[in-house]
């Protein structure tokens, strides 16, 4: 049986072994970067330090979510301590929003209003409640000096630029913008809730899909400018420039990581790699670089829908290649596989699942591959001709249509309940 001969691989033991430790509860997963001070939480009154992820928005208060990177702190008393490691942090979306186009706190930014990127220093004032820093103010302290702190400032401005236009397509580029930069913000609710409730998460989430359109137009570009070896540089740079636009999510460094692979194989002229054995490399390598994404949500679900893909859906598309035609027995296969092995997790994790994504993901998949070639390529025309704004808007905003009406008509589909 090829599962069975895979098994025996001993990078895919090592894998399977890491993961029966982990998920068993047999091996304690310790977070690197976990945040130490001498002054105890309940006491910090005050930290000093950069914000070390993408702020999410929160559906459940007016808040975003974010990691920071503490270097000091201040108590209570007034006592202040140096201190290291990361913590989760709450701020008012008011602050994070003062930058934002459109938004009702736009037009209240002020001289010392935070960009809430990646990179950015900052002194809050707030209060811990648990393992949770909730802010009350922030003061910005500008970027760090030297290279890293002007390619952060870079990344946080080149990223707001994008909002700017995005915003200028309405509720198409809001879901262009999640699509690919991971910020939700303008996403229509309507959108979002329907994205959940059809099993179509996956497809917002930064990912696999997002990655190899990237790359595939890098590699189409290059090969053809500057021929099939050289092609790949150009492949890879574009990969790295898109995770580094977008942020190191759980499930876009696992994508990262399975296409720098083959990209390596590729430049070494390795032919036959099994995709199972890259992904179960990507799996111990990601586990050493980012020990705590493993218990992630994402981090689980983006592995398990890959392997499922991979151990599945050529064995299922036999069995529907009979009663169905060949591309759409390929994608039910695929989608089949991805579905089987990540329900377990979402029952556990969350105590739902949606068959309807079998179905939902097949028919949105390739409508949202269309609508980022197109926005991708819209981009492109509107930065050369800006009049071109208003007619690429109203372009996307008709595909958009489309996947909102498909998106909310799978959400209708019933879920399981454990």
């Amino acid at each position: 049986m090829v599962i069975g001969k895979k098994i025996k691989n001993p990078l895919v033991c090592a894998a399977l072994l890491c993961a029966v430790l982990v998920y068993s509860g047999a091996v304690k997963v310790k977070d690197r970067c976990q945040f130490v001070s001498l002054v105890e939480k309940q006491d910090i009154v005050l930290m000093s330090g950069k914000i070390a992820s993408n702020p999410v928005k929160l559906s459940s208060r007016p808040s975003y979510s974010c990691a920071f990177e503490a270097h000091a702190v201040v108590s209570k008393s007034g006592v202040t301590s140096s201190c290291s490691g990361r913590t989760t942090v709450f701020i008012d979306e008011a602050i994070v929003e003062a930058h934002f186009p459109g938004k009702l706190y736009s037009s209240s930014k002020g001289k010392g209003a935070l960009m809430c990127e990646t990179g950015a220093r900052a002194v809050l004032s707030g209060s811990f409640k648990g393992d949770i820093f909730f802010v009350k103010s922030v003061q910005g302290a500008g970027w760090e000096n030297g290279v890293r702190g002007r390619i952060a400032h870079v990344r946080a401005r080149s990223r707001l630029q994008f909002r700017r236009l995005m915003y200028a397509w309405g509720a198409a580029g809001g879901l262009l913008l999640a699509l690919l930069s991971g910020s939700r913000e303008y996403t229509e609710r309507v959108v979002s809730d329907a994205f959940k409730g059809a099993g179509l998460s996956h497809i917002l989430a930064l990912s696999g899909m997002h990655l190899s359109l990237v790359s595939g137009i890098a590699l189409f570009a290059g090969t053809h400018a500057l021929g099939k070896k050289r092609a790949y540089l150009v492949q890879f740079f574009a990969v790295v420039l898109f995770v580094w636009f977008a942020g190191f999510s759980p499930s876009l460094m696992r994508a990262f990581l399975c296409s720098a692979l083959l990209l390596l194989f590729a430049l070494c002229s390795v032919r036959g790699v099994d995709m199972f054995v890259v992904l179960c490399i990507s799996f111990l390598c990601h586990a050493f670089i980012a020990p705590s994404h493993l218990l992630n949500a994402a981090f689980m679900l983006s592995y398990g829908a890959l392997a499922g893909i991979l151990l599945l859906a050529e064995k299922i598309t036999v069995l529907l290649v009979r009663a169905v035609p060949q591309p759409l027995a390929s994608s039910l296969a695929a989608s089949t596989g991805a579905q089987v092995f990540t329900a377990p997790v979402s029952l556990a994790l969350f105590g739902t699942f949606m068959p309807a994504g079998i179905i939902a993901t097949v028919a949105v998949s390739p409508l949202v591959t269309l609508f980022i070639y197109g926005g991708l390529a819209c981009m492109v025309l509107c930065l050369a001709c800006p009049f071109f704004v208003g007619a690429a808007g109203f372009a996307m905003n008709a595909l958009y249509g489309a996947i909102k009406l498909l998106a909310v008509f799978f959400a209708q589909f019933p879920a399981v309940h454990l």
